[in-house]
């Protein structure tokens, strides 16, 4: 019986997931011919943190200067990740009138903003993540502490090979993935792989100043 009522209980924060991921707009919006009240953004879910990478990428490349920072905060960042989730074309996103674009901005803000929950440099993952025959609920980043500058330089070159313009690594996701990965001894793919709401939380658990005192 307590297996059923877990079951049913997930469900529920299942259906309470996707009811807080449909955006209403405010009022309807018209694009090519279909109009729009609302906007199902339930596909965050399964973006992950290599989709963060690819369109903080895309956007250096096309040259959005406000996303060459704090990328996260951007109008031009949170568009194109609503777009991705959508599956909607996004010119749908760049037209979007401005009191719906924050809306939708201010959804997609609030999804990747999630509590910290790293003590001691461990990381503590939002969901068990499963990675070649293996069950992480936590990553202990404390590793990092013992990288030294040939590592930040290797990371440096690393970011040069994967199309980025080296700037304030700091600010950078792959950067994040990267020393994460020399630090802990798990490959690449396992940090780029987790959901993207992991994305915050690992840059800021990397770049902790509790590092460097």
């Amino acid at each position: 019986m307590s297996d059923e009522k877990n079951i049913q209980a997930e469900a529920n924060e299942e259906t309470a997931q996707e009811e807080r991921r449909m955006v209403g707009l405010g009022k309807p919006y018209k694009f090519e011919g279909t109009e729009y009240i609302n906007l199902d953004l339930s596909g965050l879910d399964r973006l992950t943190v290599k989709d963060a990478i690819d369109i903080q990428r895309q956007l250096f490349n096309e040259r959005e200067v406000a996303a060459a920072m704090l990328t996260e905060t951007t109008t031009a960042f949170a568009r194109a990740i609503a777009a991705r989730a959508t599956e909607l074309p996004i010119e749908l996103f760049k037209l979007m009138p401005r009191g719906a674009s924050r809306r939708v901005a201010g959804a997609v803000r609030e999804y990747m903003n999630v509590p910290t929950d790293t003590e001691n440099h461990v990381m503590r993952l939002a969901k068990p993540c499963h990675f070649k025959g293996k069950t992480y609920t936590e990553v202990d980043l404390n590793g990092i502490a013992d990288l030294n500058s040939m590592n930040e330089s290797e990371a440096e070159n690393r970011l040069a090979r994967a199309g980025f313009m080296v700037t304030e690594t700091s600010f950078n996701y792959l950067f994040a993935c990267i020393l994460a990965s020399m630090a802990t001894g798990l490959p690449e793919e396992f940090f780029t792989g987790l959901p993207l709401c992991e994305t915050l939380k690992l840059k800021n658990a990397v770049n902790d100043s509790g590092f460097f005192e």
